[in-house]
């Protein structure tokens, strides 16, 4: 008895240290995670958030074609399957052309986007520079957000440098380390305050790719500081209601009426994401009317620093197709390919197996089943 009586004041006293440290927020990432059967962010989390509601303004349905229809290899298939696909949905010539759903996930069901919202991001603070709200994508981070500190003898990052992951932040994109800063991003009740608490310095801004959710953070808080509202107000008015968003979406927030993760966290359907696919393959262009420079749209998709990341648009190597793709953890993904005039869309729990670098078996087999739809 007295033995138990020890473990639970030690127990008490090691809760309360914690609740007093600067981890308190390991609190939540538990409760959100081990308690709930998970080992890191899962698909269908917003759940366990606080989260900002994104109305529905003008919904547009996507087109079925009469004259194509797709299906997949059983091959193919058996790796969806064993990786916990929820939905797929593929594009061509703007119209569907294959779509499924797995287990509860619907065509109304919303689930996490993770990083593939990196690339929202980005499209958003072009539309921004487009309307004046921000003057070029070299301007400094800190003519947005002026108490953000730059050590002595660093160059201050542009706009630029943080959408092609070229900040060189003192930061290390970590998801297994509950001590590291990707953890108190995700799950700290202060994102703008740990977004700015982490400096550039760790290599010569602008020379050098390393990928780190921060530097879409810092973007994401430079773009509402520009706008004047709410990432999720703007990205509504100026992106989901053009591209005629028909599910309510949601964003992740720190705290009850807090701030968005910027650097991932939108929750919404299959059909709403390939309606960004089709913008981005369209050129920036709805029917005939341009949403997003096409310019800028054709600079996005090539290698900036990197062979495999443009302006926060990957390119999957090992593919002979010309490809880029928004991607998010767990093989959230929208991947265009021009020259089959294609968007495949594929949401679910797991990426696949490593196979380059950070790259995962998922997207590459989905690009190597396009090629050889296309052979076909």
């Amino acid at each position: 008895m007295k033995l138990l009586r020890r473990i639970v004041v030690v127990v008490v006293v090691l809760l309360i240290a914690l609740k007093l440290s600067p981890y308190e927020y390991l609190f939540k990432g538990v409760k959100n995670t081990y308690l709930k059967g998970y080992t890191t962010a899962h698909l269908y989390d917003r759940a366990y958030f606080d989260q900002r509601e994104i109305p529905v303004i003008l919904p547009k349905k996507l087109a079925v074609s009469d004259s194509i229809s797709l299906s997949i290899d059983d091959e193919l298939r058996g790796l969806l399957e064993s990786a916990g696909t929820k939905g797929m949905l593929i594009l061509q010539y703007d119209e569907i052309v294959y779509e499924e759903y797995w287990d509860k996930h619907n065509t109304t069901a919303v689930s996490n986007s993770f990083s593939t919202v990196k690339s929202v991001i980005t499209l958003l603070t072009q539309i921004a520079i487009q309307d004046g709200y921000i003057g070029s994508w070299d301007n400094l981070v800190t003519d947005y957000i002026p108490e953000y500190e730059i050590p002595e003898g660093v160059t201050p990052p542009t706009l630029r440098h943080l959408s092609t992951m070229t900040a060189g932040l003192q930061f290390d994109e970590n998801y297994k380390n509950p001590f590291n800063k990707t953890a108190k991003l995700y799950y700290g009740d202060d994102v703008v305050e740990t977004a700015l608490s982490i400096s550039p310095g760790k290599f010569e801004t602008g020379t050098q790719w390393e990928y780190q959710s921060a530097c879409t953070q810092l973007l994401t808080i430079a773009l509402t500081r520009a706008t004047g509202e709410s990432i999720s107000s703007f990205a509504n008015r100026e992106l989901f209601a053009k591209v005629g968003f028909e599910v309510p979406t949601t964003w992740h927030l720190d705290r009850a009426v807090g701030f968005e993760l910027g650097y991932c966290c939108l929750n919404g359907s299959v059909r709403d994401f390939a309606k960004l696919g089709m913008l981005v393959s369209n050129h920036g262009y709805i029917d005939s009317n341009s949403v997003i420079d096409s310019a800028f749209i054709a600079a996005a998709q090539v290698g900036y620093k990197s062979p495999y990341y443009g302006h926060s648009f990957w390119i999957y190597p090992g593919v002979e197709v010309r490809n880029y793709s928004f991607r998010g953890l767990g093989g959230q993904l929208i991947i265009i390919l021009p020259d089959y005039d294609m968007v495949i869309i594929r949401v679910g729990e797991k990426a696949g197996n490593r196979y380059e670098g950070d790259f995962r078996s998922i997207g590459r087999e989905l690009i190597k089943q396009a090629e050889r739809w296309q052979a076909n």
